[in-house]
């Protein structure tokens, strides 16, 4: 398959959308980037399907683990894959709340694939590095009281 410069776009904005949503603690629109199929496989376990993603993001929210935090997506390389294209980037996660922090460092290894709402992930295999687990990583942001 084919990549032009606008399939890389489409698809860096998918993971900008996602993102984005996350960063918005909007379940449905970090979901919203999952083809009907697809799955979100994290250390936290494997989700299939847009619904499956949103229930678990809903409740990793309500858990607080997105309080005070902006991802940003680095060094995005989309290649041509038999199912549409393969997507990698590394993903740092920041206290912007408190911070700037570190809190978390990550990479997505993903298959995306073209559907006739655009670009989805097919699978999404989130690896978080080891370092940032235990007892020596920052604290997030506690939440703001209304």
């Amino acid at each position: 398959m084919t990549i032009t410069t606008d399939d890389k776009i489409a698809i860096h904005e998918l993971a900008a959308r996602t993102y984005i949503g996350l960063d918005s603690e909007d379940a449905a629109g970090f979901a919203a980037g999952f083809a009907d199929d697809g799955v979100f496989v994290a250390p936290y376990g494997e989700f299939v399907g847009p619904a499956a993603v949103e229930e678990f993001i809903t409740r990793h929210i309500a858990a607080g683990k997105e309080d005070g935090v902006r991802h940003f997506l680095t060094n995005q390389l989309v290649e041509p894959h038999e199912e549409g294209a393969r997507y990698r980037f590394y993903i740092l996660k920041e206290n912007i709340a408190t911070g700037p922090v570190a809190i978390a460092t990550a990479g997505g290894d993903c298959i995306v694939r073209r559907t006739a709402d655009g670009w989805r992930f097919k699978r999404f295999q989130l690896t978080i590095d080891p370092a940032m687990f235990g007892e020596a990583k920052p604290v997030v942001a506690p939440p703001v009281r209304k």
